[in-house]
């Protein structure tokens, strides 16, 4: 026999079967989402990888240093050491809004169901971008510099410099989700 939902109101008693197709579908939905997001997570971190320009720096006594040909310390690249996390910032910002409005639009039964879909997914797709982006980049240059001869010239590695840059993601698909959900009405409730 087929779960039985009751609507228990005074005076009033209607039964009425659940339909276990509308659940599965309603997983696979979710299943899906959380899919996309790995994938845009994946395309996002070649993207990182891509739009990002390492600094050079030069090996001295088998150390690494971000500094020119005369040794002298490249101001520039040593700021452009940080800009490989706030570039991951803005992709994984954009990336997560942009999925997590698409999906409140075009999922908008179970919420609960798309509202961990989405957190998941968003969790997924930050770690998968960081990682794609970090293998694609350039070798340690500091750990290439213990073999390297004086006056090496190696590039930067792609690195994420606080693991809280993660959260963007699911920040930006969270916030999306949320005001798309509150601006706009659900389905079962128009």
């Amino acid at each position: 026999m087929p779960h039985q939902l009751t609507d228990e109101r005074p005076g009033l008693r209607v039964t009425r079967a659940a339909e276990p197709g509308v659940a599965r579908s309603s997983w696979v939905r979710a299943a899906l989402v959380v899919g996309v997001f790995a994938l845009v997570g994946v395309g996002l971190g070649v993207l990182w990888e891509q739009v990002w320009h390492p600094s050079q720096g030069v090996v001295v006594d088998h150390q690494w240093f971000v500094a020119d040909e005369q040794l002298r310390y490249d101001h520039e690249g040593l700021r452009n050491q940080f800009a490989g996390t706030g570039l991951f910032v803005l992709l994984g910002l954009g990336g997560g809004a942009l999925l997590g409005g698409l999906t409140a639009l075009l999922a908008r039964r179970d919420e609960v169901v798309v509202l961990g879909s989405v957190t998941l997914g968003s969790v997924l797709a930050a770690v998968a971008m960081w990682q794609v982006g970090v293998h694609l980049g350039p070798a340690d240059p500091r750990a290439l510099a213990l073999d390297s001869a004086r006056g090496t010239v190696l590039p930067d590695h792609l690195e994420l410099g606080s693991p809280g840059a993660l959260l963007v993601w699911p920040f930006g698909a969270l916030l999306a989700l949320c005001t798309v959900f509150l601006l706009i009405p659900g389905r079962h409730r128009e």
